[in-house]
């Protein structure tokens, strides 16, 4: 079989982008290939001899030794049929298709029976091209209805990786009588290259024909997709979901950013934001902080051109029947690269107009979250780490020389932290389960604090000891007063930025989360950012899956950030201590970075404590200092004011 050619792309003058056909026929078969010498095919005048262009019978010269007819010549009866038949012809000549009858054909241009037999093998010749041509469309027909049949039972998956299951197959084999032999010969045996081979072509047409699905698709939503392009809450975000179609097998789903937005509506919250278009960020974007080929295979469009075998991506299928590319995280081939960008772009938007005073903070509600993916590796439901790679462009369009990242998302951000792990520039601050490197992804250690000139700017206050008992907002409370807070005082931030996960929040299952922490304590801890940087505070969604969960805490923080009054948090939690486990947590913590940042030295002995008596000592300690303070400055003041000795009376002399 011949080798197919691509059709040619040309932009028409509407702006759709169509493909100029080619022929499919295989170089061998194509009909220009024939030779130019078959004047059959040319559109010259007919030739002018004895020799008609059509197929009538031939009127030239007659050898009757060629021709050894079975019948009676010389008979009476067949001379005047003879007669007859040459008076029918002669009549034949008015025809207009035929020679007139004033030029009668002359023997010097009638051409012999050997030439008029050559003529009749370049005709059959060009026949049977013809018929082998039919029969090869033929062939060709089959193999398209056969491949259109794998390709409708093949589960929705990676091009070329999907296989008929072997249930369907058993089953087609129960309802088919095999066919009997009818012949004795034995089976044609063909080598395992030939097999190898033919699997290879009927692969490839496979994944041609999903390619071709794809441009369909694409094509038929492009118009609907440029209009919600540069909305954070466009359809790209939305569209991101497994092919499966099931969003209760996927805790990363649509619905998440759905429900934050109707509730922010339903509160009247939204109504005092101000909504910013969001954009797909470059691919030179996404490169600050990912690879090459990372970028090419997870940000471009689904007809990329394959890379070598060397980076091209494993996919993984799913228990639900869908394809990813990882055991939990999802890929889409026709939407999942354009949400990724779309949830980059939006957050680095948002963060350059807090940078530059266009905007005093901002909450960016995107999908999929980022603060997992590392340079060259996506996972944990994120591709790209939108929060690393906004800070990266803030440092090489802004120049911004200081920035503090929080991630209070339950589980660790190891891609931000390999992203800033050497840079003294950024300071990455993880609150995060940690349970001894047993609880995803596995990473994030107290003793991870950096590389090189950027030792001392990685804290990780990692919670061990499990969920006996579950942190909540104790803890997290606690972790604030005693670490976060301190030494972010003390790098003195140009802008903060906040990987905002809400799975540490009551209601995600163990593997998800586990924790009780309530909404209301992460709209007390963004109230304690904003003291930081001119209150310049940016949170992204990252994780949280439990909806209610989501939503509570979304509020909340919206609401911190609008400045309005936050609900009050209980008496129970204000006057309750840390639990033991993290209070072994803090303390390996400030035992780490005690000698990187002098602010946690006197938090040491408040981890203990609950808020109020750790406001207490505050108080106390403050008021000490006060009354140490004044009283330096009234014995200052006592030694400045001594009165001037007075003169001692002489004594008369005796």
């Amino acid at each position: 079989m011949g080798t197919w050619k691509h059709g040619n792309m040309q932009t028409w003058e509407h702006g759709h982008v169509g493909y100029l056909p080619v022929s499919p026929f295989p170089t061998p078969f194509s009909l220009h290939s024939l030779d130019s010498s078959h004047s059959s095919l040319d559109q010259s005048s007919p030739p002018q001899t004895g020799l008609s262009t059509y197929n009538h019978p031939v009127l030239g010269v007659y050898n009757p030794r060629d021709d050894f007819p079975l019948r009676k010549t010389a008979s009476e009866p067949n001379l005047k049929l003879r007669s007859r038949l040459k008076q029918k012809v002669s009549e034949r000549r008015s025809s207009p298709l035929l020679r007139r009858r004033d030029s009668p054909i002359t023997t010097a241009k009638k051409r012999s029976l050997d030439m008029a037999g050559e003529r009749r093998g370049k005709k059959h010749k060009i026949y049977i091209i013809i018929f082998r041509m039919l029969h090869f469309f033929l062939r060709l027909c089959s193999i398209c209805v056969c491949v259109s049949f794998l390709v409708y039972f093949c589960a929705p998956g990676v091009s070329g990786l999907s296989m008929l299951p072997a249930a369907s197959m058993a089953k087609l084999q129960r309802q088919h009588r095999p066919l009997g032999r009818t012949q004795s010969a034995p089976l044609p045996q063909g080598s395992a290259a030939q097999a190898h081979a033919q699997a290879l072509a009927l692969q490839q047409l496979v994944v041609q024909q999903q390619h071709q699905q794809f441009l369909e698709k694409h094509k038929q939503q492009f118009q609907q997709q440029q209009l919600h392009l540069n909305k954070v809450r466009g359809g790209g975000p939305q569209k991101h979901q497994c092919m499966c179609g099931n969003t209760n097998s996927h805790p990363e789903h649509a619905g998440r950013i759905q429900s934050i937005w109707s509730r922010l509506q339903e509160t009247g919250l939204r109504a005092h934001c101000e909504c910013i278009r969001g954009r797909k960020a470059t691919l030179e974007e996404l490169q600050t902080v990912h690879s090459e080929a990372h970028v090419l295979l997870y940000g471009t469009n689904p007809l990329r051109q394959k890379l070598d075998c060397s980076v091209t991506p494993m996919f993984v299928r799913l228990p639900c029947g869908g394809v990813g590319v990882d055991s939990d995280t999802i890929w889409n081939e026709v939407h999942s690269s354009s949400a990724a960008r779309l949830a980059v772009g939006s957050v680095v938007e948002l963060v350059f107009k807090v940078a530059t005073g266009e905007l005093k903070n901002g909450f960016a509600v995107v999908r999929p979250p980022g603060h997992h993916a590392e340079e060259s590796t996506p996972m944990g439901f994120c591709y790209f780490n939108s929060v690393a790679i906004a800070a990266k462009l803030l440092q090489q369009r802004l120049s911004v020389t200081k920035i503090l990242i929080v991630d209070w998302d339950v589980h660790h951000g190891n891609g931000t932290q390999q992203a800033f792990y050497d840079d003294p520039n950024v300071l990455y601050l993880s609150i995060h389960r940690y349970d001894d490197g047993n609880f995803f992804p596995g990473s994030g250690a107290p003793d991870e604090v950096g590389s090189g000139p950027g030792v001392g700017f990685n804290v990780n206050v990692a919670f061990t000891g499990g969920l006996d008992p579950p942190m909540g907002d104790v803890e997290y409370l606690a972790a604030f007063r005693s670490v976060v807070m301190p030494i972010a005082n003390e790098f003195a931030p140009d802008i903060v930025l906040v990987s905002s996960g809400f799975d540490a929040v009551e209601g995600h299952p163990p593997p998800l989360g586990g924790y009780t922490l309530t909404s209301k304590c992460f709209g007390y801890l963004t109230r304690q950012l904003m003291t930081l940087a001119g209150s310049r505070v940016v949170l992204a969604l990252e994780g949280g899956h439990d909806l209610t969960a989501i939503c509570d805490a979304s509020e909340a923080c919206v609401a911190a950030l609008l400045g309005q009054e936050l609900d009050p948090l209980p008496k129970a939690v204000l006057e309750q201590r840390p639990n033991p486990n993290a209070v072994r947590s803090l303390e390996k913590v400030l035992e780490t970075h005690s000698k990187y940042w002098g602010s946690v030295h006197r938090c040491s002995p408040l981890l203990g404590l609950s808020l109020l008596e750790a406001k207490r000592g505050d108080s106390e300690e403050a008021e000490a200092v006060s009354a140490m303070a004044s009283l330096s400055v009234a014995n200052t003041n006592a030694m400045d004011q001594r009165p001037e000795e007075e003169p001692m009376e002489e004594e008369e002399p005796l």
